[in-house]
């Protein structure tokens, strides 16, 4: 059995349905705006599973490197399905922390004091992002403390001496 990158996308895209910048295009058919999309959702999912792989390094029975173009050569537990789209999230959110720093820099202090404090803004979104990462690193830790096929507690064998 095998999982497709198809099946993230489509949870990730769940996660990002109310930015309609993220699926709509100048000059571009809703098929093409789609296609670029699931582009941008592709990069997302390769920095996604370099970073999960080298947070799961020795600790996973699986290798999420196992995999080809369009999908994974394992099935993915749904639990793992979750833990990239919310990666995915987060790298996406990490996208717009960069666009908010652009946006203030392009308006005039009296722009920015009419319309909020930039201050205020970054920090806001700054701990939202963080709040985000600590809830994914809860479901990763989570995710290793049991058996991905069984959802049972791991336990640890100690050999009597």
């Amino acid at each position: 059995m095998t999982t497709s990158f198809e099946t993230i996308y489509e949870r990730f895209f769940r996660k990002v349905e109310e930015d309609l910048d993220f699926f709509e295009y100048y000059n571009c058919t809703p098929e093409e705006a789609m296609e670029l999309a699931t582009e941008k959702a592709s990069g997302y999912l390769e920095e996604a599973v370099s970073t999960l792989t080298i947070r799961l390094s020795g600790f996973s029975d699986v290798n999420f490197y196992d995999k080809n173009d369009s999908e994974f050569e394992f099935e993915l537990i749904n639990t793992e399905i979750e833990i990239l789209a919310r990666m995915m999230f987060y790298i996406y959110l990490e996208r717009d922390f960069a666009k908010l720093k652009t946006v203030i820099n392009s308006m005039t202090s009296a722009d920015i004091k009419m319309i909020y404090s930039p201050a205020n803004e970054r920090k806001t979104f700054d701990d939202m992002l963080m709040n985000y990462k600590k809830d994914i690193e809860a479901k990763i830790t989570q995710y290793l403390s049991v058996d991905r096929l069984t959802g049972k507690p791991k336990r640890i064998e100690y050999e009597e001496i």
